[in-house]
Protein backbone atom coordinates (compact mmCIF):
# COMPACT_ATOMS: atom_id res chain seq x y z
CA UNK A 1 0.00 0.00 0.00
CA UNK A 2 1.34 3.27 -1.36
CA UNK A 3 2.35 5.58 1.74
CA UNK A 4 0.24 8.75 1.94
CA UNK A 5 2.11 12.28 1.53
CA UNK A 6 0.15 15.00 3.24
CA UNK A 7 2.87 17.33 0.79
CA UNK A 8 1.20 15.93 -2.57
CA UNK A 9 -2.48 16.59 -0.93
CA UNK A 10 -1.73 20.33 -0.11
CA UNK A 11 0.06 20.53 -3.89
CA UNK A 12 -2.85 19.18 -5.13
CA UNK A 13 -5.56 21.48 -3.42
CA UNK A 14 -3.06 24.51 -4.51
CA UNK A 15 -3.72 23.57 -7.82
CA UNK A 16 -7.58 22.82 -7.84
CA UNK A 17 -7.28 26.60 -5.92
CA UNK A 18 -5.49 28.06 -9.23
CA UNK A 19 -7.42 26.27 -11.40
CA UNK A 20 -10.69 27.52 -9.99
CA UNK A 21 -9.23 30.88 -9.47
CA UNK A 22 -8.34 31.20 -13.64
CA UNK A 23 -11.42 29.65 -14.72
CA UNK A 24 -13.37 32.49 -12.30
CA UNK A 25 -11.18 35.01 -14.01
CA UNK A 26 -12.01 33.52 -17.90
CA UNK A 27 -15.51 33.62 -16.47
CA UNK A 28 -15.41 37.41 -15.44
CA UNK A 29 -13.29 38.13 -19.12
CA UNK A 30 -16.29 36.25 -21.15
CA UNK A 31 -19.13 37.95 -19.40
CA UNK A 32 -17.62 40.93 -20.57
CA UNK A 33 -16.96 40.46 -23.41
CA UNK A 34 -20.40 39.18 -23.71
CA UNK A 35 -21.69 42.73 -22.02
CA UNK A 36 -18.79 44.60 -24.53
CA UNK A 37 -21.04 42.67 -27.08
CA UNK A 38 -24.40 43.86 -26.25
CA UNK A 39 -22.86 47.52 -26.05
CA UNK A 40 -22.24 47.62 -29.46
CA UNK A 41 -25.82 46.84 -30.42
CA UNK A 42 -27.38 48.94 -28.03
CA UNK A 43 -28.13 52.74 -28.10
CA UNK A 44 -24.92 53.80 -25.61
CA UNK A 45 -22.50 56.45 -26.49
CA UNK A 46 -19.16 55.98 -28.03
CA UNK A 47 -17.26 57.20 -24.90
CA UNK A 48 -19.28 54.59 -22.63
CA UNK A 49 -18.35 51.23 -24.84
CA UNK A 50 -15.01 52.57 -24.93
CA UNK A 51 -14.61 53.20 -21.43
CA UNK A 52 -15.82 49.42 -20.94
CA UNK A 53 -13.58 48.18 -23.72
CA UNK A 54 -10.70 49.84 -21.86
CA UNK A 55 -11.71 48.86 -18.25
CA UNK A 56 -11.60 45.04 -19.78
CA UNK A 57 -8.39 45.64 -21.46
CA UNK A 58 -6.89 46.92 -17.99
CA UNK A 59 -8.48 44.16 -16.11
CA UNK A 60 -7.11 41.36 -18.38
CA UNK A 61 -4.18 42.54 -18.31
CA UNK A 62 -4.01 43.95 -14.69
CA UNK A 63 -2.58 47.02 -16.15
CA UNK A 64 -2.02 49.82 -14.44
CA UNK A 65 -2.52 52.37 -16.94
CA UNK A 66 -4.20 52.56 -20.80
CA UNK A 67 -4.97 54.85 -22.97
CA UNK A 68 -7.32 54.98 -26.60
CA UNK A 69 -6.20 57.21 -29.39
CA UNK A 70 -8.81 57.97 -32.35
CA UNK A 71 -7.34 58.58 -35.96
CA UNK A 72 -8.38 62.07 -36.93
CA UNK A 73 -11.17 62.65 -39.57
CA UNK A 74 -8.03 64.23 -41.91
CA UNK A 75 -6.06 60.82 -41.16
CA UNK A 76 -2.85 62.88 -40.24
CA UNK A 77 -3.13 62.75 -36.13
CA UNK A 78 -3.98 60.29 -33.46
CA UNK A 79 -5.95 61.76 -31.23
CA UNK A 80 -6.20 61.10 -27.40
CA UNK A 81 -9.69 60.07 -26.82
CA UNK A 82 -9.40 58.16 -23.11
CA UNK A 83 -6.62 57.22 -20.86
CA UNK A 84 -6.64 55.82 -17.04
CA UNK A 85 -4.35 55.31 -14.24
CA UNK A 86 -4.76 53.60 -11.27
CA UNK A 87 -2.24 54.51 -9.18
CA UNK A 88 -2.00 58.38 -10.34
CA UNK A 89 -5.59 58.61 -10.40
CA UNK A 90 -6.43 60.00 -14.17
CA UNK A 91 -9.31 59.87 -15.71
CA UNK A 92 -10.03 61.82 -18.70
CA UNK A 93 -11.30 61.63 -21.65
CA UNK A 94 -15.67 62.12 -20.50
CA UNK A 95 -17.56 65.67 -20.30
CA UNK A 96 -15.85 66.20 -16.98
CA UNK A 97 -12.06 66.17 -17.78
CA UNK A 98 -11.81 66.35 -21.12
CA UNK A 99 -8.06 65.12 -22.77
CA UNK A 100 -6.55 68.34 -23.69
CA UNK A 101 -3.01 67.51 -24.79
CA UNK A 102 -1.44 68.04 -28.22
CA UNK A 103 -2.43 65.21 -30.40
CA UNK A 104 0.38 62.33 -32.08
CA UNK A 105 1.33 63.63 -35.68
CA UNK A 106 0.94 60.55 -38.15
CA UNK A 107 3.47 61.96 -40.90
CA UNK A 108 6.50 64.27 -41.16
CA UNK A 109 6.56 67.80 -42.82
CA UNK A 110 8.14 65.76 -45.98
CA UNK A 111 4.96 63.54 -45.75
CA UNK A 112 6.87 60.46 -44.45
CA UNK A 113 5.20 58.27 -41.96
CA UNK A 114 6.13 59.40 -38.97
CA UNK A 115 7.55 55.98 -36.89
CA UNK A 116 9.22 58.17 -34.22
CA UNK A 117 6.16 57.22 -31.52
CA UNK A 118 5.53 54.00 -30.42
CA UNK A 119 1.38 54.36 -31.41
CA UNK A 120 2.33 55.65 -34.42
CA UNK A 121 4.32 53.33 -35.75
CA UNK A 122 1.58 50.69 -34.85
CA UNK A 123 -0.63 52.15 -36.78
CA UNK A 124 1.28 52.74 -39.64
CA UNK A 125 2.53 48.73 -39.71
CA UNK A 126 -0.91 47.88 -38.31
CA UNK A 127 1.33 45.23 -36.11
CA UNK A 128 0.89 44.99 -32.21
CA UNK A 129 4.08 46.14 -30.73
CA UNK A 130 5.54 45.81 -26.91
CA UNK A 131 8.02 46.78 -24.82
CA UNK A 132 9.39 44.93 -21.49
CA UNK A 133 10.53 48.25 -20.24
CA UNK A 134 9.87 51.62 -23.10
CA UNK A 135 12.77 53.19 -21.30
CA UNK A 136 15.38 50.23 -22.62
CA UNK A 137 14.62 50.79 -26.59
CA UNK A 138 16.05 53.04 -28.77
CA UNK A 139 13.60 52.77 -31.59
CA UNK A 140 11.37 55.60 -30.46
CA UNK A 141 10.82 59.01 -28.79
CA UNK A 142 10.80 58.53 -25.29
CA UNK A 143 10.41 62.26 -24.28
CA UNK A 144 6.63 62.51 -24.14
CA UNK A 145 6.88 59.54 -21.82
CA UNK A 146 9.60 60.92 -19.36
CA UNK A 147 8.06 64.04 -18.75
CA UNK A 148 5.07 63.05 -17.98
CA UNK A 149 6.66 60.22 -15.63
CA UNK A 150 8.97 63.38 -14.35
CA UNK A 151 5.49 65.46 -13.71
CA UNK A 152 4.25 62.78 -12.02
CA UNK A 153 6.63 60.82 -10.17
CA UNK A 154 5.65 58.12 -11.98
CA UNK A 155 7.99 54.91 -13.81
CA UNK A 156 6.59 53.73 -16.85
CA UNK A 157 7.67 50.54 -17.59
CA UNK A 158 6.06 47.75 -19.92
CA UNK A 159 3.85 49.00 -21.95
CA UNK A 160 1.81 47.32 -25.20
CA UNK A 161 -0.01 48.88 -28.36
CA UNK A 162 -2.58 47.73 -30.52
CA UNK A 163 -3.97 48.65 -33.84
CA UNK A 164 -7.99 49.25 -33.94
CA UNK A 165 -8.43 47.32 -37.54
CA UNK A 166 -11.85 47.81 -39.23
CA UNK A 167 -13.42 45.00 -41.62
CA UNK A 168 -12.03 47.20 -44.47
CA UNK A 169 -8.35 46.75 -43.01
CA UNK A 170 -8.06 50.37 -42.54
CA UNK A 171 -6.43 51.48 -38.88
CA UNK A 172 -9.03 53.44 -37.02
CA UNK A 173 -6.89 54.06 -33.61
CA UNK A 174 -5.17 52.10 -31.00
CA UNK A 175 -5.31 50.87 -27.84
CA UNK A 176 -2.18 51.71 -25.57
CA UNK A 177 -1.35 50.22 -22.23
CA UNK A 178 1.01 50.18 -19.60
CA UNK A 179 2.64 48.52 -16.70
CA UNK A 180 1.13 45.04 -16.17
CA UNK A 181 1.37 43.99 -13.31
CA UNK A 182 1.51 40.37 -11.54
CA UNK A 183 -0.79 39.88 -8.16
CA UNK A 184 1.86 41.17 -5.75
CA UNK A 185 2.02 44.31 -7.74
CA UNK A 186 5.02 43.65 -9.48
CA UNK A 187 5.58 44.85 -12.76
CA UNK A 188 6.19 42.34 -15.62
CA UNK A 189 6.39 42.21 -19.05
CA UNK A 190 2.75 42.04 -21.23
CA UNK A 191 2.40 38.11 -22.33
CA UNK A 192 1.68 36.43 -25.64
CA UNK A 193 -1.93 35.73 -24.01
CA UNK A 194 -2.17 39.61 -23.22
CA UNK A 195 -1.91 40.47 -26.57
CA UNK A 196 -4.26 37.45 -27.96
CA UNK A 197 -7.15 38.93 -25.99
CA UNK A 198 -6.24 42.85 -26.54
CA UNK A 199 -6.31 42.02 -30.58
CA UNK A 200 -9.85 40.49 -29.80
CA UNK A 201 -10.91 43.75 -27.58
CA UNK A 202 -9.40 45.59 -30.13
CA UNK A 203 -11.54 43.99 -33.38
CA UNK A 204 -14.62 45.10 -31.01
CA UNK A 205 -13.42 48.65 -30.77
CA UNK A 206 -12.99 49.27 -34.44
CA UNK A 207 -16.40 47.82 -35.29
CA UNK A 208 -17.53 50.33 -32.70
CA UNK A 209 -15.90 52.99 -34.04
CA UNK A 210 -16.59 52.07 -37.84
CA UNK A 211 -20.20 52.07 -36.98
CA UNK A 212 -20.17 54.89 -35.31
CA UNK A 213 -18.53 57.08 -37.92
CA UNK A 214 -20.44 55.54 -40.32
CA UNK A 215 -23.55 56.23 -38.63
CA UNK A 216 -22.65 60.07 -38.09
CA UNK A 217 -21.40 60.29 -41.90
CA UNK A 218 -24.90 59.05 -42.76
CA UNK A 219 -26.44 61.31 -40.60
CA UNK A 220 -24.35 64.40 -41.88
CA UNK A 221 -25.30 63.54 -45.77
CA UNK A 222 -28.67 63.81 -44.83
CA UNK A 223 -28.44 66.99 -42.96
CA UNK A 224 -26.64 68.71 -45.76
CA UNK A 225 -28.55 67.33 -48.33
CA UNK A 226 -31.47 68.81 -46.49
CA UNK A 227 -29.91 71.80 -46.05
CA UNK A 228 -28.98 71.78 -49.66
CA UNK A 229 -32.72 71.22 -50.93
CA UNK A 230 -33.88 73.90 -48.27
CA UNK A 231 -30.87 76.62 -49.53
CA UNK A 232 -32.35 75.49 -53.13
CA UNK A 233 -36.14 76.35 -51.82
CA UNK A 234 -34.65 79.71 -50.21
CA UNK A 235 -33.23 80.92 -53.82
CA UNK A 236 -36.99 80.65 -55.86
CA UNK A 237 -37.49 83.43 -54.41
CA UNK A 238 -35.72 86.90 -54.26
CA UNK A 239 -38.10 87.98 -51.36
CA UNK A 240 -37.83 85.17 -48.99
CA UNK A 241 -34.33 84.12 -49.74
CA UNK A 242 -32.31 83.18 -46.06
CA UNK A 243 -36.28 82.58 -44.90
CA UNK A 244 -35.87 78.89 -43.98
CA UNK A 245 -32.27 79.08 -42.54
CA UNK A 246 -33.42 82.04 -40.38
CA UNK A 247 -36.49 80.29 -39.20
CA UNK A 248 -34.45 76.98 -38.28
CA UNK A 249 -31.90 79.01 -36.69
CA UNK A 250 -34.80 80.63 -34.68
CA UNK A 251 -36.06 77.24 -34.27
CA UNK A 252 -33.10 75.77 -32.88
CA UNK A 253 -32.83 78.96 -30.41
CA UNK A 254 -35.82 78.76 -28.68
CA UNK A 255 -35.89 74.75 -28.03
CA UNK A 256 -32.79 75.47 -26.29
CA UNK A 257 -34.57 78.20 -24.24
CA UNK A 258 -36.66 76.23 -23.57
CA UNK A 259 -33.85 73.51 -22.21
CA UNK A 260 -33.31 76.39 -19.67
CA UNK A 261 -36.63 77.12 -18.18
CA UNK A 262 -35.73 75.17 -14.92
CA UNK A 263 -38.29 76.91 -13.09
CA UNK A 264 -41.14 77.97 -15.71
CA UNK A 265 -43.68 76.59 -17.39
CA UNK A 266 -41.23 74.07 -19.35
CA UNK A 267 -39.62 72.65 -16.17
CA UNK A 268 -40.33 69.51 -16.71
CA UNK A 269 -39.54 69.66 -21.20
CA UNK A 270 -35.86 68.42 -21.70
CA UNK A 271 -34.95 68.14 -24.84
CA UNK A 272 -32.26 65.70 -25.47
CA UNK A 273 -29.22 66.24 -28.34
CA UNK A 274 -30.87 64.03 -30.82
CA UNK A 275 -34.31 65.37 -29.86
CA UNK A 276 -32.47 69.30 -30.90
CA UNK A 277 -31.61 68.06 -34.09
CA UNK A 278 -34.85 66.85 -34.71
CA UNK A 279 -36.28 70.10 -34.39
CA UNK A 280 -33.52 71.59 -36.49
CA UNK A 281 -34.33 69.38 -39.42
CA UNK A 282 -37.74 69.68 -39.12
CA UNK A 283 -37.13 73.82 -39.11
CA UNK A 284 -35.17 73.47 -42.28
CA UNK A 285 -37.70 71.09 -43.62
CA UNK A 286 -40.56 73.50 -42.95
CA UNK A 287 -41.05 74.98 -46.11
CA UNK A 288 -39.85 71.97 -48.52
CA UNK A 289 -43.21 71.64 -50.29
CA UNK A 290 -42.99 75.37 -51.77
CA UNK A 291 -40.40 73.48 -54.26
CA UNK A 292 -44.00 72.82 -56.27
CA UNK A 293 -45.04 76.61 -55.55
CA UNK A 294 -45.24 78.71 -59.22
CA UNK A 295 -42.80 81.62 -58.39
CA UNK A 296 -45.52 83.89 -59.73
CA UNK A 297 -47.37 83.56 -56.90
CA UNK A 298 -44.47 83.41 -54.19
CA UNK A 299 -43.25 86.10 -56.07
CA UNK A 300 -46.43 88.72 -56.63
CA UNK A 301 -45.09 91.44 -55.40
CA UNK A 302 -48.57 93.44 -56.43
CA UNK A 303 -52.55 92.99 -56.80
CA UNK A 304 -52.26 93.00 -60.32
CA UNK A 305 -48.83 91.49 -61.06
CA UNK A 306 -48.94 88.35 -63.28
CA UNK A 307 -46.10 87.85 -66.15
CA UNK A 308 -45.97 91.23 -66.23
CA UNK A 309 -47.64 93.77 -63.43
CA UNK A 310 -50.87 94.74 -65.29
CA UNK A 311 -51.08 98.18 -63.65
CA UNK A 312 -49.11 98.90 -66.82
CA UNK A 313 -51.59 97.45 -69.15
CA UNK A 314 -54.51 99.73 -67.06
CA UNK A 315 -52.05 102.74 -67.30
CA UNK A 316 -51.54 102.08 -71.78
CA UNK A 317 -55.50 101.50 -71.60
CA UNK A 318 -56.14 104.65 -69.91
CA UNK A 319 -53.85 106.94 -72.00
CA UNK A 320 -55.47 105.27 -75.38
CA UNK A 321 -59.17 106.36 -74.20
CA UNK A 322 -57.84 109.50 -73.67
CA UNK A 323 -56.40 109.84 -77.55
CA UNK A 324 -59.72 108.59 -78.16
CA UNK A 325 -61.27 111.51 -76.18
CA UNK A 326 -58.93 113.51 -77.96
CA UNK A 327 -59.89 112.48 -81.25
CA UNK A 328 -63.57 112.61 -80.61
CA UNK A 329 -63.32 116.24 -79.26
CA UNK A 330 -61.30 117.27 -82.65
CA UNK A 331 -63.53 115.24 -84.23
CA UNK A 332 -66.79 117.30 -83.04
CA UNK A 333 -64.73 120.53 -83.27
CA UNK A 334 -64.71 119.87 -87.05
CA UNK A 335 -68.19 118.98 -87.30
CA UNK A 336 -68.76 122.29 -85.78
CA UNK A 337 -70.84 120.24 -83.24
CA UNK A 338 -69.09 120.85 -80.12
CA UNK A 339 -70.53 122.54 -77.50
CA UNK A 340 -69.13 124.13 -74.29
CA UNK A 341 -70.74 121.83 -71.98
CA UNK A 342 -69.91 118.40 -73.71
CA UNK A 343 -65.67 120.04 -74.24
CA UNK A 344 -65.91 120.31 -70.47
CA UNK A 345 -67.38 117.29 -69.60
CA UNK A 346 -65.03 115.10 -72.20
CA UNK A 347 -62.54 116.50 -70.13
CA UNK A 348 -63.59 116.06 -67.13
CA UNK A 349 -63.78 112.38 -67.62
CA UNK A 350 -59.98 112.27 -69.35
CA UNK A 351 -58.46 113.90 -65.87
CA UNK A 352 -60.66 111.49 -63.89
CA UNK A 353 -59.10 108.91 -65.79
CA UNK A 354 -55.70 110.27 -64.68
CA UNK A 355 -56.94 110.88 -61.35
CA UNK A 356 -58.42 106.56 -61.34
CA UNK A 357 -54.95 105.91 -62.83
CA UNK A 358 -52.97 107.57 -59.45
CA UNK A 359 -55.50 105.65 -57.12
CA UNK A 360 -55.20 102.09 -59.32
CA UNK A 361 -51.07 102.88 -58.71
CA UNK A 362 -51.84 103.09 -55.29
CA UNK A 363 -53.96 100.13 -54.65
CA UNK A 364 -52.08 98.02 -56.77
CA UNK A 365 -49.73 97.76 -53.14
CA UNK A 366 -50.98 95.04 -50.62
CA UNK A 367 -51.44 98.15 -48.19
CA UNK A 368 -52.95 96.26 -44.38
CA UNK A 369 -55.74 99.78 -44.04
CA UNK A 370 -57.61 98.95 -47.46
CA UNK A 371 -61.34 100.49 -46.54
CA UNK A 372 -64.39 100.07 -47.92
CA UNK A 373 -64.40 103.22 -49.69
CA UNK A 374 -61.68 102.12 -51.50
CA UNK A 375 -63.92 99.15 -53.21
CA UNK A 376 -66.83 101.93 -53.45
CA UNK A 377 -64.19 103.55 -55.78
CA UNK A 378 -62.64 100.06 -57.76
CA UNK A 379 -66.74 99.45 -58.33
CA UNK A 380 -66.94 102.85 -60.06
CA UNK A 381 -63.96 102.62 -62.01
CA UNK A 382 -65.20 99.24 -62.85
CA UNK A 383 -68.15 100.27 -64.07
CA UNK A 384 -66.66 103.13 -65.85
CA UNK A 385 -67.31 103.00 -70.07
CA UNK A 386 -66.20 105.42 -72.72
CA UNK A 387 -68.28 104.84 -76.38
CA UNK A 388 -66.78 106.10 -78.84
CA UNK A 389 -67.60 105.16 -82.89
CA UNK A 390 -69.36 101.89 -81.45
CA UNK A 391 -66.63 100.84 -79.44
CA UNK A 392 -66.68 100.16 -75.34
CA UNK A 393 -63.58 101.40 -73.69
CA UNK A 394 -62.64 100.52 -70.64
CA UNK A 395 -60.41 100.69 -67.52
CA UNK A 396 -60.75 97.66 -65.56
CA UNK A 397 -61.43 93.91 -66.73
CA UNK A 398 -63.06 91.30 -64.38
CA UNK A 399 -60.02 89.69 -63.21
CA UNK A 400 -57.97 93.13 -62.47
CA UNK A 401 -61.01 94.33 -60.34
CA UNK A 402 -60.65 90.81 -58.37
CA UNK A 403 -57.44 91.29 -57.72
CA UNK A 404 -57.49 94.92 -56.67
CA UNK A 405 -60.34 94.02 -54.08
CA UNK A 406 -57.92 91.61 -52.43
CA UNK A 407 -58.27 93.17 -48.62
CA UNK A 408 -54.71 92.32 -47.61
CA UNK A 409 -51.07 91.32 -49.30
CA UNK A 410 -51.58 90.96 -52.99
CA UNK A 411 -53.18 87.06 -53.31
CA UNK A 412 -56.46 86.25 -54.25
CA UNK A 413 -58.26 83.45 -52.21
CA UNK A 414 -57.52 81.20 -55.11
CA UNK A 415 -53.74 81.97 -55.24
CA UNK A 416 -53.78 82.22 -51.49
CA UNK A 417 -54.80 78.37 -51.44
CA UNK A 418 -52.35 77.20 -53.87
CA UNK A 419 -49.86 78.66 -51.12
CA UNK A 420 -50.78 77.01 -48.58
CA UNK A 421 -50.66 73.69 -50.72
CA UNK A 422 -47.35 74.21 -49.76
CA UNK A 423 -47.79 72.48 -46.17
CA UNK A 424 -49.52 69.80 -47.67
CA UNK A 425 -46.52 68.75 -50.53
CA UNK A 426 -44.08 69.39 -47.55
CA UNK A 427 -46.37 66.32 -45.77
CA UNK A 428 -46.65 64.30 -48.90
CA UNK A 429 -43.47 64.46 -49.44
CA UNK A 430 -41.59 64.11 -46.25
CA UNK A 431 -43.95 60.82 -44.69
CA UNK A 432 -43.26 58.17 -46.89
CA UNK A 433 -39.02 58.67 -46.39
CA UNK A 434 -37.49 57.16 -43.71
CA UNK A 435 -36.18 58.77 -41.41
CA UNK A 436 -33.90 57.02 -38.81
CA UNK A 437 -36.35 56.76 -35.82
CA UNK A 438 -34.77 59.09 -33.94
CA UNK A 439 -35.89 61.39 -36.27
CA UNK A 440 -39.29 60.43 -37.28
CA UNK A 441 -40.95 63.19 -36.31
CA UNK A 442 -39.46 65.67 -38.66
CA UNK A 443 -42.29 64.99 -41.14
CA UNK A 444 -45.05 66.01 -38.84
CA UNK A 445 -43.07 68.82 -36.98
CA UNK A 446 -42.07 70.40 -40.54
CA UNK A 447 -45.36 70.10 -41.82
CA UNK A 448 -47.48 71.62 -38.91
CA UNK A 449 -46.10 74.52 -38.56
CA UNK A 450 -49.25 76.43 -40.10
CA UNK A 451 -51.25 74.86 -37.86
CA UNK A 452 -53.17 76.70 -35.33
CA UNK A 453 -54.48 75.98 -31.95
CA UNK A 454 -58.52 76.94 -32.67
CA UNK A 455 -58.15 74.68 -34.94
CA UNK A 456 -58.32 76.48 -37.87
CA UNK A 457 -54.81 75.92 -39.55
CA UNK A 458 -53.41 73.77 -42.89
CA UNK A 459 -52.81 71.64 -44.05
CA UNK A 460 -55.19 68.66 -41.20
CA UNK A 461 -56.56 71.35 -39.33
CA UNK A 462 -55.00 69.77 -36.39
CA UNK A 463 -56.76 70.35 -32.87
CA UNK A 464 -54.70 72.11 -29.82
CA UNK A 465 -53.55 68.69 -28.67
CA UNK A 466 -52.61 67.17 -31.58
CA UNK A 467 -50.07 69.70 -32.36
CA UNK A 468 -47.00 68.99 -31.02
CA UNK A 469 -44.58 71.44 -28.71
CA UNK A 470 -41.99 71.02 -31.71
CA UNK A 471 -44.30 72.09 -34.35
CA UNK A 472 -45.49 75.16 -31.91
CA UNK A 473 -41.79 76.17 -31.86
CA UNK A 474 -41.57 76.16 -35.72
CA UNK A 475 -44.65 78.54 -35.83
CA UNK A 476 -43.83 81.28 -33.43
CA UNK A 477 -40.39 81.31 -35.49
CA UNK A 478 -42.25 81.27 -38.60
CA UNK A 479 -44.62 84.07 -38.00
CA UNK A 480 -41.50 86.36 -36.11
CA UNK A 481 -39.22 86.10 -38.86
CA UNK A 482 -41.71 86.69 -41.69
CA UNK A 483 -43.29 89.81 -39.69
CA UNK A 484 -39.30 91.22 -39.40
CA UNK A 485 -39.00 90.69 -43.22
CA UNK A 486 -40.00 92.04 -46.42
CA UNK A 487 -42.15 90.56 -48.47
CA UNK A 488 -43.38 91.86 -51.53
CA UNK A 489 -46.29 93.42 -50.42
CA UNK A 490 -44.46 94.74 -47.32
CA UNK A 491 -41.69 96.18 -45.61
CA UNK A 492 -40.26 94.26 -42.51
CA UNK A 493 -41.99 95.37 -39.35
CA UNK A 494 -40.23 96.82 -36.22
CA UNK A 495 -39.75 94.54 -33.31
CA UNK A 496 -42.62 95.82 -31.05
CA UNK A 497 -45.01 95.99 -34.07
CA UNK A 498 -44.19 92.19 -34.68
CA UNK A 499 -44.41 91.19 -30.97
CA UNK A 500 -47.60 92.66 -31.01
CA UNK A 501 -49.20 90.84 -33.94
CA UNK A 502 -48.13 88.18 -32.74
CA UNK A 503 -49.65 88.49 -28.66
CA UNK A 504 -53.12 89.23 -30.46
CA UNK A 505 -52.19 86.14 -32.20
CA UNK A 506 -51.78 84.51 -28.88
CA UNK A 507 -55.22 86.04 -27.64
CA UNK A 508 -56.68 84.55 -30.59
CA UNK A 509 -55.63 81.37 -29.42
CA UNK A 510 -53.58 80.73 -32.79
CA UNK A 511 -49.87 80.56 -31.62
CA UNK A 512 -48.87 78.92 -28.11
CA UNK A 513 -48.51 81.60 -25.32
CA UNK A 514 -45.69 79.65 -23.51
CA UNK A 515 -44.03 79.69 -26.19
CA UNK A 516 -43.83 83.43 -27.11
CA UNK A 517 -43.64 83.91 -23.96
CA UNK A 518 -39.50 82.63 -23.91
CA UNK A 519 -39.22 84.42 -26.85
CA UNK A 520 -40.25 87.47 -25.27
CA UNK A 521 -38.36 86.46 -21.54
CA UNK A 522 -34.87 85.14 -23.02
CA UNK A 523 -34.17 88.21 -25.35
CA UNK A 524 -34.69 85.96 -28.42
CA UNK A 525 -36.99 88.57 -29.98
CA UNK A 526 -33.96 91.21 -29.61
CA UNK A 527 -31.34 89.07 -30.35
CA UNK A 528 -32.51 87.47 -33.35
CA UNK A 529 -34.03 90.68 -34.58
CA UNK A 530 -30.57 92.23 -34.92
CA UNK A 531 -28.93 89.47 -36.61
CA UNK A 532 -31.38 89.92 -39.59
CA UNK A 533 -33.33 92.97 -39.37
CA UNK A 534 -32.30 96.24 -40.39
CA UNK A 535 -31.21 98.71 -37.61
CA UNK A 536 -33.77 101.35 -37.37
CA UNK A 537 -36.60 97.85 -37.13
CA UNK A 538 -35.45 97.39 -33.82
CA UNK A 539 -36.91 99.13 -30.94
CA UNK A 540 -37.50 98.88 -27.50
CA UNK A 541 -40.45 96.37 -26.58
CA UNK A 542 -42.56 96.57 -23.50
CA UNK A 543 -43.12 93.04 -22.53
CA UNK A 544 -45.11 93.67 -19.80
CA UNK A 545 -47.27 95.56 -22.19
CA UNK A 546 -46.92 93.47 -24.98
CA UNK A 547 -47.50 89.90 -22.44
CA UNK A 548 -50.51 92.01 -21.23
CA UNK A 549 -52.43 91.25 -24.65
CA UNK A 550 -52.31 87.21 -24.20
CA UNK A 551 -52.12 87.35 -20.43
CA UNK A 552 -55.77 88.14 -19.65
CA UNK A 553 -56.67 88.32 -15.75
CA UNK A 554 -60.02 85.98 -14.94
Amino acid sequence: MEKFDINNYKDFNKAVQQLSELVGKQDKHIKQLIHIGESLSAKKSLVNIFTLILNEAMDYANADGGTIYFVSNDRKFLDFKLTYNKALNIEMGNEETPITWPSIPLYLKNGLANMSYMVSYVYHTKESKTFEDVYDQKLFDNTGTQKFDTRNKYRSQSMAAIPLINHEDEVMGVIQLINAMDKDGNCIPFGTEHIKMLNSLASQAAISLSNKRLIESLEELLLQFIKSIATAIDKKSKYTAGHVKRVATLTEEIARRINEDENGYFKNVYFNEDQLQEISMAGWMHDVGKIVTPECIMDKSTKLQKIIDRVELIKVRGELIKQVIKKDINKLKLDRTLTKEKEKELIKISNQIDHDISLIEKMNFGVENFSDENKKEIERMYSFSYISEGQDYRILTDDEKKNLMIYRGTLTDEEFDIMKEHAQVTWEMLSPLQFPKKYENVPLYAAAHHERLDGGGYPHNLSENQIPLQARIIAVADVFEALLSERPYKDGKKVSEAMKIIAFMVQDHKLDKAVVDILLDSGLHISFAQKIAKPEQVDNVDIKKIKSIYHIKK
